[in-house]
């Protein structure tokens, strides 16, 4: 139990990053914030692709029958999303916090189960998992603050989505099989991140630039890309 709330609160570390990297500065004048925001695209992107659905294709033991099942239910969470955005007005920002801590709290469980396999597996899905939290932590601060949260809601935001880590973990010690729900809340989850990437972060990014820094947001896109394959 000790063990599994050290490596869950690690995650709960990830979420003070931001601190770092933006200190001392407002974010929407932060000279790196547009470039943030490209890498935070291939980011959102490539965890929908490359961690998510295959996390929803391995629990379903994918056929071409629930294949389509998964798909619809992406599609059935942009439409949700999309709906509830226009109802409420600009929630994009909520809709991440949403989905961020529905993934945190997955990732915690992930980590208890994985711990009750063995040490050695827990710590190693541990690392997985701070590998590919890390730069989410930033890019998912840059996307709070590209939707007007204030610098100290976006941080408080990002601590409670880290917390939901501690608790899925806590959750998980009681529990050595995943949630079945996690067939449902993955691909919805897909589709939160999927709205919020070509609605909020697209639209930022293809603002008119020089082309020195178009250049550099796509040097910022393919460093995104290349770290979601690497901690893929």
């Amino acid at each position: 139990m000790f063990q599994i709330l050290v490596a869950s609160s690690l995650l709960f570390g990830a979420g003070l990053l931001p601190l770092i990297i933006y200190r001392g500065k407002e974010d929407s004048d932060h000279p790196s914030f547009k470039l943030i925001l490209s890498f935070a695209l291939t980011i959102l992107l490539g965890d929908v692709f490359m961690h998510l659905l295959p996390e929803v294709w391995e629990l379903e033991k994918i056929t071409p029958n629930n294949f389509a099942s998964s798909n619809s239910l992406v599609l059935a969470g942009i439409v949700l999303f999309f709906v509830l955005d226009r109802l409420l007005g600009d929630v994009v920002g909520y809709l991440t916090v949403l989905a961020n801590t529905i993934d945190n709290f997955l990732h915690g469980l992930a980590i208890a189960i994985a711990f009750n396999v063995s040490t050695s597996t827990g710590w190693l899905t541990t690392a997985g998992i701070l590998l590919h939290e890390l730069p989410h932590e930033v890019t998912d601060y840059a996307v709070l603050a590209q939707s007007g949260f204030t610098k100290q809601g976006a941080i408080a935001a990002q601590l409670w989505t880290c917390f939901t880590g501690i608790l899925g973990s806590v959750v998980g010690v009681y529990f050595e099989q995943s949630f079945s729900c996690g067939k449902i809340v993955l691909p919805l989850t897909s589709g939160i991140f999927l709205y919020v990437s070509t609605t909020s972060l697209v639209p930022s990014i293809v603002e008119k630039t020089s082309p020195r820094d178009t250049g550099l947001q796509m040097v910022a896109m393919i460093l995104g890309l290349a770290l979601t394959f690497w901690c893929s």
